[in-house]
């Protein structure tokens, strides 16, 4: 047997079956980017092809929707709600951070803040979660919401991309 064919084998037999297997990439979609689009509260996204809007998430307010993968291991959620109470950016990102640490058990690894809107990404309960949230000019507070399994980073780094940069309050 040759050396390099020893060494594989003795990689799979150690258990190593990220090498023997690629990562567990969702089928992607035909066509362009889908939009979606919130009238009622002021906000939008563009969809890429991998990710489908399962239309029973659609509340009868319309404040939300739920997009899938085919393998429904990876999901984004937005939704948005009026802000009565007027809480600032600041104030929604203590919130969030304090969710996702002490109430979840995760772990921040990315923070952004600007005037009108945060990011957090990092791990929770062994998944990848990304959240974008921002108040519009509409005056609510909208959220963007993904996550999906480790091993599936490779294949939706892209999506996160372009939902994140197209998630636009009006």
């Amino acid at each position: 047997m040759r050396p390099a064919a020893i060494l594989l084998s003795i990689l799979l037999i150690a258990g190593m079956p990220a090498l023997a297997q690629p990562p567990a990439c969702p089928a992607r979609g035909e066509g362009p980017l889908a939009a979606y689009r919130n009238d009622r509260f002021g906000y939008g996204f563009d969809v890429p092809p991998n990710f489908a809007m399962d239309p029973s998430s659609v509340p009868p307010g319309g404040d939300g929707a739920r997009f899938w993968t085919a393998d429904r291991r990876a999901t984004a959620v937005v939704n948005a709600q009026p802000n009565p109470r007027g809480l600032s950016v600041q104030d929604l990102l203590a919130d969030a951070e304090g969710d996702v640490v002490a109430n979840s058990g995760g772990t921040i690894t990315y923070r952004r803040v600007q005037d009108s809107w945060f990011v957090l990404s990092g791990t929770m309960a062994g998944r990848i979660f990304y959240r974008r949230t921002m108040l519009t000019r509409a005056g609510t507070i909208a959220t963007l919401w993904m996550e999906f399994p480790r091993d599936m980073r490779p294949c939706l780094d892209g999506a996160v991309t372009t939902m994140s940069l197209s998630f636009r309050g009006r």
